[in-house]
């Protein structure tokens, strides 16, 4: 298997020319997103449900367009509504894996990380075997991620590290905000003046503009990692799957995930890369 630094290489040559495509994907996905939220965030329950409805599928229309740039496809922006094709499989799948995550979570934070990757391979199984239920999608991402949990957490650290600048940014304006806060209330209290008060209104007033710079870093860091780090997750899958010889329970095989059944009605039309390589599972990496 690669390196994580031979994955992060390849993703980044896989999405040279598609830059312009993949931001956009990002960024209309975090739309929808922003506008669903906006718009049923504040109905109890059921505007939640619908808001699962709708981000659910488009997620994994996401993770699947970057899959297909990954294989040096060429997926147009509609590529990432393509879930809602097979909308009853990949909804049931998003919700399984977004139920079992949070109850994980609830013993601890931990759990809930390392459960998070156990199922990290699920929406992209979904994607290469249109007849595997979600179910058996997730336990088949739980037996491809034995052994390999680490070395996923050690490949989106990589790309975690990007977001310490704008989190100091941040911590940083936080703390002169306070330092503006304290000097103000101070001064106020033994009558120095508005000269001094002034003092301290400018530097809350520069700790704002220092919150909003970090703000928009953090935004221009995640408008490029998000399309590296998803391609390379991607790239990650298709390294995993060629490193993984043995599924247990039989949960679909090897001819079933290797050939090509991107034509099969039950999929959705024009999804999916020309053919996979039919001896990649016995790749000697």
């Amino acid at each position: 298997m690669l390196t994580n630094a031979e994955i992060r290489r390849t993703a980044k040559s896989t999405l040279q020319g598609h830059w312009g495509i993949s931001i956009g994907v990002y960024l209309l996905s975090m739309i929808i997103s922003s506008a669903v939220s906006s718009l049923l965030g504040w109905i109890p329950v059921i505007g939640w449900i619908i808001g699962m409805l709708i981000t659910g599928p488009i997620s994994i229309g996401v993770v699947w367009f970057f899959l297909a740039i990954s294989r040096k496809d060429e997926p147009d922006v509609s590529y990432m509504f393509s879930a809602f094709k097979d909308f009853g499989r990949t909804f049931l799948a998003f919700l399984l894996v977004t139920l079992f995550t949070f109850l994980w979570s609830l013993l601890f934070i931990v759990p809930g990380i390392i459960k998070g990757y156990s199922y990290s391979q699920t929406f992209f199984i979904l994607r290469d075997n249109p007849n595997i239920s979600a179910l058996d999608a997730i336990t088949e991402s739980r037996h491809m991620m034995n052994g390999y949990k680490g070395k996923l957490f050690g490949l989106s650290l990589t790309f975690l590290l990007w977001y310490l600048i704008p989190i100091a940014i941040l911590i940083a304006s936080a703390v002169i905000f306070s330092i503006g806060v304290l000097t103000g209330d101070y001064n106020y209290m033994n009558g120095n003046g508005s000269v001094v008060n002034a003092l301290g209104f400018g530097i809350s007033m520069g700790a704002i503009v220092l919150f909003f710079l970090g703000m928009l870093v953090m935004v221009a860091i995640s408008i490029y990692l998000f399309p590296y780090m998803t391609t390379s997750f991607a790239v990650f899958h298709d390294e995993l799957f060629g490193d993984t010889t043995t599924f247990e329970e039989e949960v679909f095989t090897e001819t079933d995930y290797t050939t090509n059944d991107f034509d099969a009605p039950s999929h959705p039309d024009e999804f999916g890369p020309d053919k996979l390589e039919e001896e990649k599972p016995n790749d000697p990496r």
